[in-house]
C-alpha cells in the first residue's frame, strides 16, 4: 500500500509546481519533498513528475496518481466528517432492550418523548425476559437495557432506576370473596407462571423465599412468557398470579381482578437499566440513558415527567 505521507508530498508538489513551495506547504524541507516523490516512483516503476529546470510537469502516470490520490484524499475527509457528526450529533439508529413489564409499561412514553426531543435517532426496541435482555446486553446486540431483575456479571453496569411492587392477583370468581391472605395460603390455588428467566418470577420467589415458603411448593398450572399472557388467563380463571401492579392496576380498577393481599409478605423490586461497561457510548445511547434517568426520576418523585425533555438535553450536554 502506498505510503500516505508520500503521496501528500507528491499532490503538493502536483498542485503547486514546485518542490520547494510544497516543502514551504507541508513544513518539511525541499530534500524531504524530493524524496518522497522518488520512493514513489520506485515503488511504482514510473516517472511520476518531469523536472524541467524549474519547472514541473506531471507524466501521463502522474496524472492518474493524482487523480486517484486526489479522491482517497476526499475520501478521507468525508470520513472525517462523518465520524465528527457522529461525536458530536445525536442522530442513527439506536438498539435498545427490555424486559416485559418496564417494555410494555415505562418504555413507551420514554421513547414517544425522547424521539420527539431527537428526531434524528432511529429507536429499536427488542423485548425478551430479563435473562434474555441481560444477555443481548452482555453480547453487545443492545446499547442499554431496562431489566426487572439484576444478574450481577463482571461486564455490566446496573442502575436502579424506579420502584415496582408484584401483586396476587385472581378472577373474582376464583377468589372467591377472599381480599387478603397469608403466604402459607397461597397453595391452594392453581398459579400461572412467568418462565424461568422472567424477574418477576425469581423476585416474587424470592419474597416467597424471605416470608418462609418455597415457590416449587405452588401448584403450576400454565408457564406463559409474557404479562400479557399472564394477565388473559387469570381472568380467564386458569389460576392466580403474582405479576406489576403497573400491568393489572386498571384491571382491578374494573374489577376484572382482584387483588389477594400478602399481610406477611411484600414483593418489590427495582427495574434496572443495564449496560455494557467497556461498549462506547456513542451520543444517541448517552442522550436515551440520560433521558431514561430524568424520566424515571420524576416517576420516583411521584411527579409528571414533564420536564424530562430538556433536563435529559442539559444533562447529556454538560456529560459530552
Amino acid at each position: 500500500m502506498l505510503d500516505f505521507r508520500r503521496l501528500e508530498a507528491f499532490c503538493k508538489v502536483y498542485e503547486l509546481r514546485s518542490f520547494s513551495r510544497a516543502g514551504a506547504d507541508l513544513f518539511l524541507s525541499q530534500p524531504t519533498i524530493s524524496a518522497h516523490v522518488l520512493a514513489l516512483e520506485k515503488e511504482l516503476g514510473v516517472r511520476l513528475l518531469d523536472r524541467m529546470g524549474r519547472q514541473v510537469l506531471p507524466t501521463p502516470a502522474g496524472e492518474v496518481l493524482y487523480r486517484r490520490a486526489s479522491e482517497a484524499f476526499a475520501s478521507l475527509a468525508a470520513a472525517e466528517a462523518e465520524i465528527g457528526q457522529l461525536r458530536d450529533e445525536v442522530s442513527g439508529d439506536l438498539v435498545v432492550g427490555g424486559s416485559t413489564i418496564p417494555a410494555h409499561h415505562v418504555l413507551p412514553e420514554v421513547i414517544a418523548g425522547f424521539v420527539r426531543t431527537y428526531p434524528a435517532v432511529r429507536v429499536h426496541l427488542r423485548v425478551g425476559d430479563t435473562a434474555d435482555i441481560v444477555q443481548r446486553v452482555t453480547d453487545g446486540e443492545l446499547m442499554l437495557g431496562l431489566v426487572g431483575a439484576m444478574e450481577p456479571h463482571p461486564d455490566l453496569v446496573f442502575e436502579p432506576l424506579v420502584d415496582d411492587e408484584l401483586v396476587v392477583v385472581a378472577a373474582p370468581e376464583m377468589a372467591g370473596g377472599r381480599r387478603h391472605v397469608q403466604v402459607e395460603e397461597l397453595a391452594q390455588w392453581p398459579w400461572i407462571m412467568r418462565e424461568a428467566g422472567s424477574g418477576t418470577r425469581r423476585t416474587f420467589a424470592e419474597a416467597l423465599a424471605t416470608a418462609g415458603m418455597d415457590v416449587r411448593r405452588l401448584p403450576v398450572a400454565l408457564v406463559v412468557d409474557s404479562t400479557q399472557a399472564v394477565v388473559q388467563y387469570v381472568r380467564a380463571g386458569l389460576g392466580v398470579s403474582a405479576t406489576s401492579r403497573l400491568a393489572v392496576a386498571e384491571s382491578i380498577t374494573r374489577g376484572e381482578l382482584v387483588e389477594l393481599q400478602l399481610d406477611d409478605c411484600r414483593p418489590a423490586r427495582q427495574f434496572h437499566s443495564v449496560r455494557h461497561a467497556r461498549r462506547h457510548q456513542f451520543p444517541a445511547a448517552a442522550a436515551f440513558a440520560a433521558y431514561l434517568g430524568e424520566h424515571t426520576r420524576h416517576l420516583r418523585n411521584g411527579k409528571a415527567p414533564a420536564n424530562a425533555e430538556s433536563a435529559a438535553k442539559t444533562r447529556n450536554k454538560d456529560k459530552a
